[in-house]
């Protein structure tokens, strides 16, 4: 059995315990649906039709890049519902035998806008009366999310591969320092982009943020990057990512260039300190929540505090399930084949900011660390 049948037969199993006979995934430009290339590999802009026995039907808008790299039990052009919604479902639930006059259920992509919904509601029920239409929070969305948390070996086998690219990056951006080169934001932005592709990689999973010491004290800065300064005297931060079949990775570099004052010392102390703190914990079982707390004592204790999370999970989307907080909404604990970052972080205003960032393999033995970031002395 496929990676992607079967887990449409997990998906299966759970709507037909929940009585529900037919989930509709949606993707498009709008609105972006992970579990459609989770579901059956086509990478984006199609709907994809489940049902309760574990069939499935795919309406991509692009019908040759479905046939070369989806996998599904019928593959239908969206041209022949006139490229909507309503007509799509309709025209499936005519195909696969539904019946006006008996009740079912029909659960809606939660990505769906509110009149969507309304219009899918009303739509349905002009020919199907008893139907019933949901959408919701708590719908087949956030079981294939807690799916999605522990990966597979596919899965696990595109993250390495995504891994191996920004470690090779790494490499490559390192040495192009040294010698004097990616002196810009944008050289250093730029480089990421050209060279990612080269090795193989779809792009970059997010925007690269290049930020030269007068703006790595920003979380994030904004613009990403420009044409400042990269790795003149102080701290730069350069964050960035790359996606391998739809899977991301991410890391964070800072670059110290000069002899850092005493209180960049401090920063890159402490930073360095909480990374290795948090990274001894987390094994199988430890609750993210524990790890992030460990993180927060050592900022702390000299009167700081990190203004994001300790990390967020990997996958299909470069922000996702788990998150590392040291007070989460729900406790998660730590389970073999969740891939996540670990990058704690520390910004001054006046100093700069330093950030220290890795990609995570929980194993039944212990943290993997797939990726090489790390502080670069210049």
């Amino acid at each position: 059995m496929s990676v992607y049948r079967e887990r449409r037969r997990r998906v299966a199993e759970h709507l037909d315990a929940r009585g529900v006979d037919l989930f509709l995934v949606a993707d498009s430009q709008e609105r972006r649906s992970p579990s459609l290339r989770y579901l059956s590999g086509h990478p984006m802009d199609a709907l994809l039709f489940l049902d309760r026995r574990g069939g499935s039907i795919l309406v991509p808008w692009d019908v040759p890049m479905a046939e070369l790299r989806a996998e599904a039990d019928e593959i239908l052009p969206y041209n022949d519902f006139g490229r909507r919604p309503l007509s799509a479902l309709l025209g499936v639930l005519h195909r696969e035998g539904f019946d006006p006059s008996r009740p079912f259920t029909v659960a809606l992509d939660r990505r769906f806008s509110h009149p969507s919904v309304t219009g899918m509601i009303q739509g349905v029920a002009d020919i199907f009366p008893r139907a019933e239409i949901l959408c919701s929070d708590e719908g087949p969305d956030a079981f294939i999310e807690e799916m999605r948390m522990v990966k597979d070996p596919v899965e696990i086998r595109k993250l390495r591969g995504a891994a191996e690219i920004l470690n090779r990056l790494i490499d490559g951006i390192e040495d192009s320092l040294r010698r004097g080169g990616l002196s810009s934001e944008l050289d250093a932005a730029l480089y990421i982009e050209r060279e990612c592709r080269i090795l193989g990689a779809e792009g970059a999973s997010f925007e690269t943020i290049a930020a030269g010491p007068d703006r790595s004290f920003g979380i994030h800065a904004f613009p990403g990057y420009g044409p400042g300064a990269f790795a003149s005297p102080g701290l730069s931060i350069l964050d960035f990512g790359v996606s391998c079949d739809g899977y991301a990775g991410d890391v964070t570099l800072t670059v110290v260039s000069g002899r850092p004052s005493p209180r960049q010392r401090l920063l890159l102390e402490l930073v360095e300190e909480a990374y290795t703190q948090a990274l001894a914990l987390c094994t199988a079982g430890t609750p993210v929540s524990r790890i992030a707390a460990a993180a927060d004592r050592v900022f702390s204790r000299h009167g700081l505090s990190m203004p994001h999370s300790l990390g967020h999970g990997l996958g299909l989307q470069v922000h996702e399930a788990p998150y590392l907080r040291s007070s989460p909404e729900k406790e998660v604990p730590l389970r073999p084949g969740m891939v996540f970052t670990l990058e704690p972080g520390l910004y001054d205003p006046g100093a700069g900011g330093v950030r220290l960032e890795n990609d995570i393999l929980i194993t039944e033995t212990g943290p993997e660390v797939l990726t090489r970031a790390r502080i670069l002395y210049i």
